[in-house]
């Protein structure tokens, strides 16, 4: 019996501290690198619960906790002063994305798949399921532009972009002619049509045009 309880109690105890990485807005206690405005990056154990956070008030004000690397104890940080984090070799930025396409905005993770340097950054929001209304695993995909500011995106499936997306992103990429004209024609690849049902059609098309716009003179 006594074997039995303090099994109990080593299995328990395990649970407790588990980390796990679900989405870049759930995950226990991953050892990251975190970014804050005007620091550099620091090291450390970090827990975000804002999938529990997508059907919240924007009024809402969500905080991290975060053990810095040689300290034992969790610091509360304020999502005012991050910036970002990586983890493994991918870079989670903290943007504010227009989440319903309502232009109501969340303050949430995303992850960059574009190169530091790209002229129009490309952003992956992918939900597990936990924090949204039907239970079931969602991509978007977001875009920031070289005048953007900080945290502001651009929804990929938002008035802003659909419909007329042959319009509407050849006029974003007007400095590079030959690539504005493909949207224009919307030839094969360079088209978003107000209605897809392939999951990663956005960010195929996104990451043609942006791939080409970055090797554009």
């Amino acid at each position: 019996m006594k074997l039995f309880f303090l099994g109990f109690i080593i299995f328990f105890s395990g649970c407790v501290s588990q980390s796990y990485f679900r989405s870049a807005n759930d995950i226990s206690k991953e050892n990251v690198v975190l970014y804050l405005r005007d620091k550099p990056g620091i090291p450390g154990i970090l827990t975000i619960p804002f999938e529990d956070n997508f059907d919240k008030n924007l009024d809402h004000h969500p905080w991290l906790t975060f053990i810095p690397e040689g300290k034992n104890e969790e610091e509360r940080i304020d999502v005012d002063d991050v910036i970002g984090y990586s983890l493994d070799k991918n870079y989670y930025a903290l943007k504010k994305v227009d989440l319903f396409v309502n232009n109501q905005y969340h303050l949430l993770f995303v992850k960059r798949i574009t190169g530091e340097d790209s002229k129009i950054q490309l952003y992956e929001l992918y939900e597990s399921g936990k924090g949204n209304v039907t239970g079931e695993t969602e991509y978007s995909y977001f875009i920031s532009l070289s005048t953007s500011l900080q945290n502001e995106t651009i929804n990929t499936k938002s008035i802003n972009l659909v419909p007329d997306f042959d319009f509407k992103m050849s006029e974003l990429v007007s400095d590079c002619p030959s690539l504005a004209e493909k949207i224009l024609k919307r030839q094969n690849g360079y088209f978003i049509p107000l209605h897809s049902f392939k999951t990663f059609k956005h960010r195929d098309v996104m990451l043609l045009i942006i791939n080409e716009y970055n090797q554009c003179k």
